[in-house]
């Protein structure tokens, strides 16, 4: 993961304004590994630095991102690489069409980074860091996440917050919990 720090730090030593976006399915195991990530970070939303989740429609939080104007995009998904559940890997955007399912997605994400492209024109840099998968599952048991500390009209009132609590994978769970404390480093040190 030092290797991957040095290219994030690299990719975003210039950045002005950095929006990191996680899509996927909150209610498909690993699917949710972008939804875990910024729910995880949303308390360290400010002036340089905005953390969305998307969950599966990107284009319904596309008005905040263009206001924002970031300079730098960084995607958080799954990805199809033929690598080992838990590698992790930056996707730049022309590989994206071929790299990302779009199955639980409303829109294939390399569209949606195209309007952001034409909306922005200080967008100087979009890529992903993909999460190759374990399980792509359906939930068996849904629970409400944060039960007992959330109540469901704070949930309702927070779009970034998820309903359900997530249910990722072991091995994608340690991938995202490391990518994490890289993103709180990068934060720190950019």
């Amino acid at each position: 993961m030092n290797e991957l720090y040095e290219k994030l730090f690299e990719r975003l030593k210039n950045a002005k304004r950095v929006v990191f976006l996680g899509i996927g399915e909150t209610k498909m195991t690993d699917d949710a590994v972008g939804p875990y990530i910024i729910t995880e970070l949303l308390d360290n939303n400010g002036e340089k630095f905005l953390f969305i989740n998307a969950k599966i429609d990107p284009l319904a939080r596309m008005g905040e991102i263009v206001e924002f104007r970031p300079s730098h995009l960084v995607v958080l998904d799954t990805c199809t690489l033929q690598k080992d559940p838990g590698t992790v890997a930056i996707i730049e955007r022309e590989n994206m069409h071929d790299l990302v399912p779009i199955s639980s997605h409303t829109m294939p994400i390399h569209i949606v980074i195209d309007y952001l492209l034409e909306q922005i024109p200080d967008l100087k840099d979009v890529f992903m860091i993909g999460f190759v998968p374990k399980s792509l599952e359906g939930f068996v048991e849904l629970t409400q996440y944060k039960e007992g500390e959330l109540s469901i009209e704070e949930i309702n009132e927070n779009e970034d917050l998820p309903f359900f609590d997530f249910q990722l994978t072991e091995q994608i769970k340690n991938a995202a919990d490391q990518i994490i404390a890289i993103i709180k480093k990068l934060m720190r040190e950019l």
